[in-house]
């Protein structure tokens, strides 16, 4: 294994070229890693820890993704891709892919044939735009927010001529994770809810409505639930989990409900890949991964598909322009700052949400790495009913 020196190349990298050079990376040890780059171990771990990673979380990183892209881009053999996985048989593979994914790897490969990936930005964009319009009251209170009338009674009037949003609106803010049940509909946005909550939670309870024949029923339910649960959870995590980043909070908020709604686009029967996408949300754990290979099958990555949406429907645009900045992030464009990384691990949180996920060991070691020390707690409102 030849010795990787490159000052200005962060650890992480040079950690996945030395996957990468492996012939079989499932078997590349921590210890081999560190004696390549000439490390001893404790400094290997804790330059690692510097950058907010460990060797075990790169490593499997590297190799779920190793085993979507050779299904998705036939550069390697299922049967290469077998050993490099550290499988001693393809039968065993193929149990494990299929017990993860819900198909076998021949059938995953066939449905990222299906279309021309060219066409797929084209075609979500005509699917958003034959869309219904958003629903009355939800409109009032987009147009209505940047008012300097705009205010708790307003909020009440405009919700009150709508009794199905009044009554979700109700149901949510008598969540355990809200506290104290509300007697009314004041109580329930003044106290439990908040006012651009209220804004934000119209938005996606008038894309589930539009959505709800479109999409499969348990992908629109669980995101609608993590969509919803959002504001809470970022409220949680500025309390109780120790975050020293001083957020814009209002806008923060608006991109953790709105950053993964295009993944219901991008599930949307008309869409050309949607089967595809459905096994991948159920296969492919981490958000960072699922983009990466959303964004080379589909042209366009969750965020993109999320802003696609919002752009059509007027959202504030600062909200599109972060969720722009998190692509470039993603694709290492452009360095993440601690807010970025607090950022994308919130939502990485959600997506474990959204997808039913009950695994959330990942979630916890990048907390610890995050230093969240207060994230046991949060992580146990967030996913209360679902362990």
């Amino acid at each position: 294994m030849n010795l990787i020196n490159k000052k200005s190349l962060l650890l992480t990298e040079a950690v996945n070229l030395l996957l990468n050079k492996s012939d079989v990376p499932a078997t590349l040890t921590i210890e081999q890693c560190a004696a390549a780059l000439a490390m001893s171990m404790t400094s290997f771990r804790r330059k690692l820890g510097q950058e907010e990673t460990t060797f075990k979380l790169i490593q499997h990183k590297f190799l779920n993704e190793l085993c979507v892209h050779a299904l998705l881009t036939k550069n390697v053999s299922v049967s290469t891709l077998v050993l490099k996985l550290g499988y001693s048989e393809r039968a065993t593979f193929e149990r494990a892919f299929r017990s993860k994914f819900g198909i076998s790897p021949a059938q995953f490969r066939e449905l990222s044939l299906v279309g021309n990936n060219k066409d797929n930005p084209q075609n979500l964009s005509t699917i958003a735009k034959n869309m219904p319009p958003l629903p009355d009251s939800c409109q009032q209170l987009l147009k209505e927010k940047d008012k300097d009338s705009f205010d708790l009674q307003r909020v009440i009037d405009i919700v009150a001529n709508d009794a199905i949003f009044t009554g979700r609106l109700m149901g949510l803010a008598s969540k355990a994770i809200y506290g104290k049940t509300p007697n009314n509909i004041q109580e329930a946005i003044s106290r439990n809810l908040g006012i651009n909550a209220v804004v934000n939670l119209a938005v996606i309870y008038s894309v589930k409505d539009a959505l709800a024949v479109h999409v499969d029923q348990k992908v629109i339910n669980q995101c609608t639930h993590a969509f919803v649960t959002a504001p809470k959870f970022f409220q949680l995590m500025r309390k109780s989990a120790g975050i020293d980043v001083k957020f814009d909070i209002a806008l923060i908020e608006q991109v953790l409900v709105f950053a993964l709604l295009g993944i219901l686009l991008l599930c949307h029967k008309e869409a050309v890949k949607h089967q595809l996408i459905l096994h991948s949300l159920q296969g492919i754990d981490d958000l960072p991964s699922l983009n990466h290979h959303t964004l080379e099958v589909m042209g366009i990555s969750i965020y993109g598909a999320s802003g696609l949406m919002l752009s059509l429907w007027h959202i504030d645009a600062s909200v599109i322009k972060q969720l722009n900045h998190l692509d470039k992030v993603g694709k290492q464009e452009t360095k993440a700052s601690r807010q970025d990384e607090l950022l994308l691990f919130m939502l990485s949180c959600l997506y474990a949400l959204a997808t039913g996920r009950k695994d959330h060991s990942e979630l916890e070691q990048k907390a610890e790495l995050l230093n969240l020390d207060g994230f046991a707690e949060v992580k146990a409102q967030l996913f209360s009913g679902t362990e």
